[in-house]
């Protein structure tokens, strides 16, 4: 199996898990929302609501990037299956925080806040792994102007997921 295979089905299967913790999530707890914003509202939930979409494009981006020129293939700097481990922390880790949190509000008990915040972090920091390690590797099938939409796309949901998840929206949950 190649590795571009395995970064495809990784980010399917994971991306069918983030996506389904929040339909499911959001389905069947109506009622916490807008509690899951936690805090943050008004400008601030426009620009969160906005970077999240550029977030979620940047990613689709770099996934693209990653199957059409066969750069998944292509071992990085830490290893021949970087690329598919990281996006398997992160997209595991993510698809942890909503059902994590719900939990939390439903409950009260503080481990599962903890592990909400844990998933935010892992994620960021997964993010942060595979942005370095794209950026750092390189590759003959990608050109300048695909690598800089890959990487620009990677970095935006790298940012979007350290800045505003796991810093801003934990410090302001409560």
């Amino acid at each position: 199996m190649t590795n571009v295979l395995v970064f495809f089905l990784v980010n399917l299967a994971g991306g069918i898990a983030v996506l389904g913790s929040y339909i499911v999530g959001l389905y069947l707890y109506p009622d916490f929302r807008n509690t899951l914003w936690g805090g943050i509202s008004g400008s601030t939930k426009t620009l969160f609501t906005v970077s999240m979409i550029f977030a979620a494009a940047g990613y689709l981006c770099f996934c693209y990037s990653m199957a059409i020129s066969e750069a998944a293939n292509k071992s990085s700097f830490l290893g021949q299956h970087t690329f598919a481990v990281l996006a398997a922390f992160f997209l595991i880790s993510a698809s942890v925080w909503m059902p994590a949190t719900l939990k939390y509000l439903s409950t009260s008990d503080n481990l599962w806040w903890i592990i909400s915040v844990i998933s935010l972090w892992i994620t960021a920091i997964s993010l942060c792994l595979l942005t370095v390690s794209f950026g750092l590797s390189k590759y003959e099938n990608v050109g300048t102007i695909q690598f800089a939409f890959a990487l620009a796309g990677i970095s935006w949901i790298t940012i979007h997921c350290l800045l505003f998840d796991a810093i801003i929206w934990v410090a302001k949950f409560h």
